[in-house]
């Protein structure tokens, strides 16, 4: 039997190897595949691909100058043809890389290459697999397949030697320079700042007062801020169930019905619509037809959108970056501008009760807690990750938001992509034994304590 070939598609942040990849790799070499890691990169990134030829790994760098400043259309153009050149059997990559965020590049190299896509690997073991919608099957040869965060990579041999890093610029690849870099991405960031979506002025107390504050949070009349008008674009269309958001920001939001149609078929449909504005809500699904669509209309995709804006004639669209530490506003300069979005809150709920990485080792009596208020159990992505509580739990821009009348975190350090899904909450209580974490900001009642006095009597 022939050797499966894997290439496996890798990102560098600030010189680390994204965990996401490095999950994808070390499940490649598991298999006892023909790996070869391919990353696009600046040349600096030589060195860390030189270490992982300890591995056994055939390296492949993709620079250029010309390749500068890429965005994930661009970028899924220029790794399409390198892909087509190695011939693989799968293709490897992480769900995500840490400072995008966006999960873009998969399923545009999918609709490129004609290859099937398998998103969300949550278990492996060799050519079978389970992803995180729950579907189980053998992988199908020639498909891209993206992973969750299942793996750490291993370390390798000190008797290893580090081998050769192939390095592919332009004149390997002889691409069209139009469709590269700046000059090929339709979209651009205008700006970065520091996020304050549902910044709230935090009040502290003990934890003692735990009861008190729920009872006046309930008892709290909910408020409705009004809405600026002046920000809205004239017409927006929208998929699936995100109308209300598609209503705020538009003074025409015009749904589509995407099932059972085809990225073909879709691009057809805008096409003839003369959709300038598509928003999709964030659903794996939906996420993947966007993406694709975006590749055959030439649309400049922005994931999880927080929210969007009028601009100087331009369509604003704002979203978490760089990690979640700030927030950036894209601006796309194609005819259409395609963004995800995650649906309001549904106020399904009095209370819910979110649980953190610190809160894990109290979970048997934060469950006891939360059955006593009748409130719902959430968790932040680092907590499904880790098996802990199911994935449908999960609160935050890769989950799901929520605005409950009481939103209670636990143990939760407040990072951006988890405070930007709560804004809709009437009341926010943390409790985290650390005073300064980002969570209290978006707060309205802070308890810089031990969860565990939670529950003295």
């Amino acid at each position: 039997m022939t050797e499966m070939k894997i290439v496996v598609l890798l990102k560098f942040f600030r010189g680390e190897l994204n965990p996401f990849d490095g999950a994808a790799l070390e499940c490649a070499l598991e298999w006892g595949a023909d790996v070869t890691a391919v990353s696009m990169a600046p040349p600096s990134a030589k060195d860390a691909l030189e270490n992982l030829t300890r591995l056994g790994v055939r390296a492949v760098l993709i620079t250029d100058p010309l390749f500068a400043g890429s965005d994930t259309l661009s970028t899924g153009y220029i790794l399409a043809e390198a892909i087509k050149r190695l011939e693989p059997d799968l293709v490897f990559a992480g769900r995500q890389s840490i400072d995008g965020d966006t999960g873009q590049v998969p399923p545009m190299l999918s609709e490129r290459l004609g290859r099937e896509i398998i998103p969300g690997v949550i278990e492996f073991d060799g050519g079978r697999i389970q992803t995180r919608s729950g579907a189980e099957a053998s992988l199908p040869r020639g498909a891209i397949v993206t992973f969750e965060r299942i793996r750490n990579l291993r370390f390798p041999s000190i008797f290893s030697k580090k081998g050769e890093v192939e390095v592919w610029d332009n004149t390997t690849l002889r691409l069209d320079g139009d469709k590269c870099g700046i000059k090929g991405s339709p979209t651009r960031v205008l700006r970065s700042y520091e996020s304050t979506v549902g910044r709230r002025n935090c009040t502290f107390s003990d934890a003692g007062s735990f009861d008190a504050l729920i009872q006046k949070a309930l008892s709290k009349k909910t408020e409705k801020t009004a809405e600026d008008a002046t920000l809205k674009t004239d017409e927006i269309y929208y998929v699936g169930d995100i109308k209300k958001v598609a209503e705020r920001y538009a003074e025409r939001a015009i749904p589509l019905d995407a099932s059972g149609k085809t990225s073909e078929m879709f691009s057809r449909e805008l096409r003839s619509l003369g959709a300038r504005v598509v928003l999709f809500e964030s659903v794996e699904k939906l996420r993947i037809l966007a993406a694709k669509t975006a590749v055959l209309t030439g649309a400049g995709l922005c994931a999880d959108c927080v929210s969007f804006r009028r601009e100087n004639g331009s369509f604003i669209m704002t979203r978490p970056a760089l990690g979640g530490n700030v927030t950036a506003d894209i601006v796309s300069d194609a005819e259409m501008a395609f963004a995800t979005v995650r649906p309001e809150g549904k106020r399904d709920g009095e209370i819910v009760f979110a649980i953190g990485k610190g809160a894990v080792p109290y979970l048997p009596e934060i469950r006891s807690l939360a059955e006593k208020y009748g409130a719902t159990l959430a968790a932040t992505r680092s907590v499904v990750d880790a098996g802990i509580i199911p994935y449908e739990t999960q609160v935050g821009l890769t989950g799901k938001t929520v605005a409950p009348k009481v939103y209670v975190a636990l143990g939760i350090s407040g990072a951006v992509q988890h405070t930007s899904a709560i804004a809709g909450a009437g009341t926010v209580i943390a409790v985290n034994t650390d005073k300064d974490a980002r969570i209290f900001d978006y707060s309205d009642y802070g308890i810089a304590d031990d969860i565990k006095n939670l529950f003295k009597e």
